[in-house]
């Protein structure tokens, strides 16, 4: 019985095919918040503007945690991305799934009628971690931190857009 190796074109074309096959399932990509931002529609009088948005930090984690408000979910912290939400003044709690416990990790904010606030969503992976013979493990621990505009317009232009509300 022989074996015979493939033709170096027939290994080519195949590794090629796997590369459009992964292309095309990954999908287009969302456009940037700053690509976007001279779209986004200025806060209503009635309304506060929460922006949330989270640094692309592939060796800190790449997790997608849930975000809510006041318990409510309202999106999803994507490593790299940023989102918005208007909502009613009132008092909120802004907080995300998180393995790990870290202190003051969530945020209240006193949201007031036409006014805009962000927060970053932070990675502390290796705030839970522990090893176990030869594993060595950690655990995702998201923290919610309160930025000021002027940081906040000059982190999220390269950030992915994930929409308003």
């Amino acid at each position: 019985m022989s074996v015979t190796k493939p033709s170096t074109y027939r290994v080519f074309s195949l590794a090629l095919l796997g590369v459009a096959l992964a292309l095309a399932a990954c999908g287009p990509r969302p456009p940037t918040y700053g690509e976007v931002a001279a779209q986004v529609p200025p806060v209503s009088a009635d309304r506060a503007r929460l922006f949330i948005y989270r640094d692309y930090e592939p060796y800190e984690s790449l997790s997608r945690p849930y975000l809510y408000l006041n318990g409510a979910v309202i999106g999803i912290s994507e490593p790299g991305g940023v989102l918005y939400r208007d909502v009613p003044p009132g008092v909120y709690l802004i907080s995300v799934d998180s393995y790990g416990i870290y202190p003051d990790q969530f945020k209240t904010v006193q949201m007031t009628a036409g006014q805009t606030y962000y927060s970053k969503i932070t990675s502390l992976r290796s705030w839970v971690s522990g090893s176990n013979l030869m594993l060595n493990s950690e655990a995702d621990t998201f923290v919610v931190v309160l930025v000021d505009a002027e940081q906040a317009r000059r982190e999220m232009p390269a950030m992915w857009f994930f929409g308003g509300p």
